[in-house]
């Protein structure tokens, strides 16, 4: 039985890949070991100035455990700060404020983000910016919008009327939707 170029060709290189998966595997495991087994177990203080010990190195100083986004949160709620009270202070001074919920990695966020705060400079214009997973943060001010998509953008007017817009909004745009809340 004869097998077709192209199935061979695809035989080949799911063996090749395989081979490479295990290989580096194999590598990895082995790399690990070996800085544990190597590592020197005293510090010296040879090119230490008297008085003073190498356990100042920044390689002797232990690892700060990295804290999740929901750690930080809970965090930040267990201090008592919360993320709503300048909005609702600056719609408490009859501001316009321009209320951004975005990620931080996407072009289209990037944009609206660069557009929200170039508004933000303007007189009377109150602008917070913060990710689209912390909506929930701002239950009075954000609860009747209907947030969903990132980027979003709303603008709340002097009277608490907010409009809002979902998607990339380029700083023109932007600027109208400012002055239109203002009048």
């Amino acid at each position: 039985m004869a097998i077709s170029r192209p199935l061979l060709f695809v035989l080949i290189g799911a063996l090749a890949l395989l081979a490479g998966v295990m290989g580096m595997r194999a590598m990895g495991g082995g790399q690990e070991a070996e800085p544990k087994a190597s590592a020197p177990t005293s510090t010296s203080t040879a090119g230490a100035p008297s008085g003073q010990s190498s356990a100042s190195t920044p390689a002797s100083r232990p690892a700060r455990p990295r804290q999740s986004a929901a750690g930080k949160r809970a965090a930040e709620k267990a201090k008592g700060s919360d993320p709503e009270a300048p909005v609702l202070r600056a719609l408490a001074q009859r501001k316009v404020v321009v209320l951004f919920f975005g990620q931080y990695r996407g072009a289209d966020d990037r944009a609206t983000r660069r557009a929200v705060r170039t508004v933000g400079r303007k007189r009377g214009v109150a602008v917070f910016a913060a990710s689209i997973n912390d909506v929930a943060d701002y239950p009075r001010v954000a609860s009747g919008l209907g947030i969903q998509q990132s980027p979003s953008t709303a603008v709340i007017d002097r009277q608490g009327r907010a409009r809002v817009v979902e998607g990339f909004l380029d700083e023109g745009s932007l600027s109208q939707l400012v002055a239109d809340a203002r009048s």
